[in-house]
């Protein structure tokens, strides 16, 4: 009689830890906080290409994106705007209107999904136990992010971008 209660008590006490689980992930309420003063370097995989750049936000769509790495393009600044995105390398400068710029290029892309995540609009949320994993879409692509206290640790836009910030 002992052994049927003991063997009751025990698999009751594993299905109870089994079914309440740990709670390693959750849904959350909201987005992350993530500073409207964007700031980070990042190393981004484009295409299979890898990048690294330094991000700065300078207020609601408003970016600007120096490039590090690789030489090819160590030295490029884009800046862009709501209205028009312009491109510095050298002494050279080539300014084109915002509709003219590649709506599936590296820096829309990645800026869109940046000022999405910033605002928390269509974003989805995930709570795990080091992290907070979000969704959202930019330009018709799904992305995810994940963020640690208040700071974006990697953003991945499925098919063809991987950034990892610092």
């Amino acid at each position: 009689m002992k052994t049927i209660i003991g063997m009751t008590a025990l698999c009751t006490s594993i299905a109870a830890i089994l079914l309440t689980g740990c709670g390693a992930e959750r849904t959350a309420a909201k987005p992350a906080a993530l500073d409207k003063n964007f700031d980070k370097t990042a190393v981004i995989e484009y295409f299979g290409r890898e990048y690294t750049a330094k991000l700065r936000r300078g207020g609601e769509g408003v970016w600007e994106c120096s490039f590090i790495s690789p030489d090819t393009v160590a030295g490029l600044k884009m800046t862009s705007d709501s209205e028009v995105c312009r491109m510095e390398f050298d002494d050279i400068e080539y300014l084109c209107s915002r509709g003219q710029y590649p709506e599936y290029g590296l820096l829309p892309l990645l800026t869109g999904s940046l000022d999405a995540l910033i605002t928390g609009e269509d974003i989805s949320c995930t709570e795990h136990r080091d992290h907070t994993e979000e969704k959202g879409e930019t330009a018709g692509q799904p992305f995810t992010a994940n963020i640690s206290g208040g700071e974006l640790l990697e953003l991945e836009i499925e098919g063809c971008m991987k950034a990892e910030f610092t």
